[in-house]
């Protein structure tokens, strides 16, 4: 299994068990002071992945089928990696209400299915942000010891005293010449969808009646599942496959709801993007796509 502030898997390891966990997790809920996250690494032998959870995954993202691997279905297979590292005692906060705020992928080539892959994972430390802490979470998949894929995933944990807004602000993204490229809607039961196909069976993505005792509304949308989505419509407009994103989450998308994807002409940073509703008010999502 690996020594303290390290885990090994020969194999990706499930979710469900960590979600459980994280029910009865008596961490605090915010960085206490002085606190931070010491390093925590996480490695996976081998990249595998149960029969039908690669043609599952494309069906609910929207992703075409090929022989290369989508740009973020590694992440769906660390996602449970993921989990257990912030589960460690090494971790000073508590997983339920760490809330996801910003993603970078970037892949080197395609990721073939049938490719001998590893994956190592680490977090360490935290970045003080105007409402609290942020943790960043990198990934990095390799084959033959040479990264081919490697992710920063932003997490963070609020803090009822607002910070003085030090660290790095976040990157604006701006567009000329936007455009509709597609729409969706969200439909009820998409959220049971996207946990079959990537292991992340949080309960308020579930159920109505699960998100609302944490406070919300309505079940919530997962947000890599609207992050997959506009990846793969952004690829099928491009008609290339994608080689990196990079998104920050605005606001959660409640089920159900329909949904527009605005993009703009290229820049440096690639094609910006944006998930709205349909009259482009409210952004749920913005960033750029590379292909």
């Amino acid at each position: 299994m690996g020594s303290p502030g390290r885990l090994d898997f020969r194999r990706p390891p499930g979710a469900i068990s960590s979600f459980l966990r994280a029910i009865f997790d008596r961490r605090p809920a915010e960085l206490e002071p002085g606190a931070s996250a010491r390093r925590i690494d996480g490695r996976i032998l081998r990249l595998r992945w149960r029969r039908g959870l690669l043609e599952r995954f494309r069906q609910v993202c929207g992703y075409p089928g090929s022989g290369s691997l989508p740009l973020t279905f590694p992440h769906v297979l660390a996602a449970g990696m993921h989990a257990r590292m912030l589960l460690q005692p090494e971790f000073p906060v508590r997983l339920p209400g760490l809330v996801h705020v910003w993603h970078d992928i970037r892949q080197q080539r395609p990721l073939e299915a049938g490719e001998d892959l590893s994956l190592e994972s680490w977090i360490e430390g935290h970045h003080p942000v105007a409402a609290g802490a942020e943790f960043c979470l990198h990934t990095t998949v390799l084959t033959g010891g040479r990264v081919v894929w490697e992710e920063r995933t932003g997490f963070l944990s609020r803090a009822k005293a607002r910070g003085d807004g030090r660290g790095s602000p976040p990157r604006e993204v701006r567009m000329t010449d936007p455009r509709r490229v597609s729409e969706w809607t969200a439909v009820p039961g998409v959220g049971r969808r996207y946990a079959r196909a990537s292991g992340d069976y949080n309960p308020i993505h579930l159920a109505n009646a699960a998100a609302r005792s944490f406070g919300f509304p309505a079940a919530i949308v997962h947000g890599m599942w609207t992050l997959s989505r506009a990846v793969a419509e952004l690829q099928k407009v491009q008609a290339r496959p994608a080689t990196g994103v990079y998104v920050r989450f605005k606001r959660p998308v409640f089920i159900p709801a329909n949904l527009a994807l605005i993009a703009g002409s290229p820049c440096e940073e690639g094609i910006p993007f944006k998930v709205s509703d349909p009259d482009g008010r409210t952004v749920f999502i913005e960033g750029w796509w590379q292909g």
